[in-house]
Formats: C-alpha cells, structure tokens, sequence
C-alpha cells in the first residue's frame, strides 16, 4: 500500500491501494490516519520533516518493523503491517515507528546520532514516546503470537548459547566458517 504527501499536492497523504494488501485493508488500522496524526504532533512541536513522503505498507518484513529510504529528493517509509494489527499498541507500536521513520526525513538525520537523537528526545519528553534507534522483541512491542518465528537455530558448542534467524542466511548455511561472539566456541545448526 502507498500513501505519498508530495510538495505542493494535496495537504496530506493520499492511499493507493495495491492487489498485496487491498484483501488486509478491512482488518487493519488506517496508516494514513495515524501518518496524519504523527506529522501534526511534530508540525505542533515545530519539528520540519521532508514535505515529499511516502508510505508503503511492508507485508513481508518479519523483524523490521520500520525503514525510511531516500531516493533523490523523496524519501519512502515502510511500516510493517503487524503494526497495523489491531492487537498492537497504537501509541508505543505504530505511532512510535511512524515518528521514528519521520524523523529521519529530517535534514541531518539519516542515522540514529547527532540531531536525530536529539529531535527523538524532544517528542519523547513532549508526548511520552519511546524513541530509540532499535526495537527488539523484548520491548513488548509486537505480542509472541505475531512474533515471526526462528526458522533456524544456531548452537555454539562452547558455552550453549542458542543464535536464531529467520531467514537463512550465510550463517545458516555454513557455521562452521563462524565462531560464537561470547565465547569463540564452534557453532552448529541444530534447526
């Protein structure tokens, strides 16, 4: 799905609905309602994010939840479509994710350092976000039961320490040409 806000169009971003997503759309939340909301809560705080977004709903990200590119002048966000399921906390889920990808069309502010960090300070303490450079699911964000599960488990054989991934990977195929981060041990595929 794609919601685009381009200088001088119209004054918010509008849908464009895709055969991927057009089956989800009556079962999730509205990403341009709550695109709107985040870019008035930061337009209140007099944050200047890029004028020329646009939105895409990711439908296959499984640990990304967000991702803003630039491409020339523009910059895409992706947001994944398990925040717009209905069971996701609106405010620490979705609209944390939309201003995280917001901020980054920012002048300055492609990484996580400097004035991002600052800008992300400035919403967290105006609104009560959790801004941060990175989510993971320890934060309770996204439930167990819409967590993407391991496909395939890596064993270190030195101090047992489990590596998982969902998707394979170089890692995946050969662990033998890696050894274990904590412990330098060898590692094996168990999964």
């Amino acid at each position: 799905m794609l919601i685009s806000r381009l200088a001088n169009s119209l004054p918010g971003p509008r849908i464009i609905h895709t055969r991927q997503t057009a089956d989800l759309l009556p079962k999730m939340r509205n990403l341009e309602f709550y695109a709107l909301e985040c870019m008035s809560e930061l337009d209140a705080i007099k944050i200047k994010y890029s004028p020329n977004i646009s939105f895409v709903i990711n439908t296959r990200a499984k640990a990304r939840l967000g991702l803003c590119k630039k491409i020339g002048n523009s910059y895409v966000i992706e947001i994944s479509k398990i925040l717009l399921d209905e069971h996701i906390d609106v405010k620490h889920g979705l609209k944390n994710t939309i201003i995280h990808e917001l901020l980054h069309t920012c002048r300055g502010c492609m990484k996580h350092t400097g004035k991002w960090a600052e800008l992300a300070a400035k919403v967290n303490a105006a609104y009560g976000y959790n801004i941060k450079r990175a989510t993971n699911s320890s934060d309770g964000i996204i439930p167990p039961r819409l967590q993407a599960q391991p496909k395939y488990i890596i064993l270190c054989t030195g101090c047992q320490t489990e590596i998982t991934r969902i998707r394979r990977s170089p890692l995946v195929d050969n662990p033998q040409n890696y050894r274990c981060a904590k412990c330098g041990g060898k590692l094996e595929r168990i999964k």
